[in-house]
């Protein structure tokens, strides 16, 4: 067990037998009926004796602790053990107790019989011993299970940093291969249509790569890196796909890299998108969450790959906030509503 631990504490170890000591004498005094003397008595060496067994009393408490830790602790069974540590902590502080007395009472201070004296400091000694072990298994317990729960938000914040990255440095290669798509289909109508769509990709990658390592991004910065992926649809959609952004200047907030995009790609990939059923997207923002909605016409076979990263970019908020993203279909239309997050400027 640790050293820090109340038992092993300088200060509990020197305080607790004077605060103890004090009460245990006034339970005797109480147990003779002559609590009176309390005053007369409170300076008396009556009470530094009761003191100083009160002090030989919870060392040998705590010594019986440190051996039982160091040969049988409480891994290796732990109804034993608690069944040792309470047996053995009367036991001995019966001896200590009974021994104490009768060098005290007998050959200190002359009595010729202490029958009484020992039934009394024995009793109230005995449910000492058994408060303090309980006091002791108690601590124990709370730590470990304490100790269990941080091990698990451990783990738990391990695993969601890990989908964090995940999430952040996933390329969708359907996202490429139709992009790429669409630049090759307008090289044969219009070359320079073709190169400002080449530009547009070459942009998102760039701000992809920019922001591979950094863990959250204004909402702005996201704004700029979503238009050139809706340009890019746009010229393969057409009039199927329609967008609007909708963002006041003086929205602050962060987000993390590449939220726009997985949800704009989770939006076109899952749908389907044609003149006669088209694809209405819409960014919003308000102080607290940005709001991101678009039309459901839900293809029949679902794409695996774009579900996982909807689940990791979920996680990815999890790791961030408490409330995590919100996902609600409702009359045709998908909401997605993103906690904007703050950054803790040290």
């Amino acid at each position: 067990m640790k050293n820090s631990w109340f038992y092993n504490n300088y200060s509990f170890r020197l305080a607790s037998p004077l605060l103890l000591g004090v009460i245990i004498y006034m339970l005797v005094l109480l147990f003779f009926d002559s609590v009176g003397e309390i005053i007369t008595n409170f300076f008396s060496r009556e009470v530094l004796f009761v003191i100083f067994l009160t002090f030989i009393f919870l060392e040998a408490n705590r010594l019986i602790i440190v051996l039982l830790n160091k040969f049988y602790p409480l891994e290796q069974g732990v109804s034993l053990r608690i069944m040792l540590q309470f047996l053995i902590s009367l036991a001995l502080s019966s001896i200590i107790i009974s021994l104490t007395l009768y060098f005290y009472f007998i050959h200190y201070v002359g009595f010729s019989t202490i029958t009484t004296e020992l039934i009394t400091f024995n009793l109230i000694y005995f449910f000492v011993a058994i408060f303090y072990n309980l006091y002791y298994f108690s601590i124990v317990f709370l730590y470990k299970r304490n100790y269990s729960r941080i091990d698990h938000e451990t783990t738990l914040k391990a695993n969601l940093e890990i989908e964090m990255e995940a999430f952040k440095n996933h390329v969708n290669p359907e996202f490429l291969f139709q992009s790429l798509e669409t630049i090759i289909s307008e090289l044969y109508n219009d070359k320079k249509v073709a190169d400002e769509l080449i530009n547009e990709l070459a942009t998102v990658y760039r701000c992809t790569l920019d922001n591979q390592y950094n863990e959250l991004v204004c909402l702005k910065e996201e704004i700029s890196l979503l238009r050139p992926i809706l340009r890019l649809f746009k010229a393969k959609y057409e009039d199927a796909l329609q967008y609007t952004i909708d963002i006041e200047s003086d929205i602050k907030g962060y987000v993390i890299p590449g939220t726009l995009q997985v949800l704009f790609e989770h939006a076109i990939f899952q749908n389907i998108v044609s003149t006669s059923i088209p694809l209405n997207f819409s960014v919003m923002a308000n102080d607290s969450d940005l709001i991101i909605s678009y039309t459901s016409n839900r293809k029949l076979k679902t794409n695996e790959k774009v579900e996982g990263r909807i689940k990791k970019f979920q996680n990815a908020y999890n790791y961030y906030s408490k409330t995590g993203v919100d996902l609600n279909e409702l009359n045709g239309k998908v909401i997605i509503t993103v906690p904007l997050l703050e950054l803790d400027e040290e």
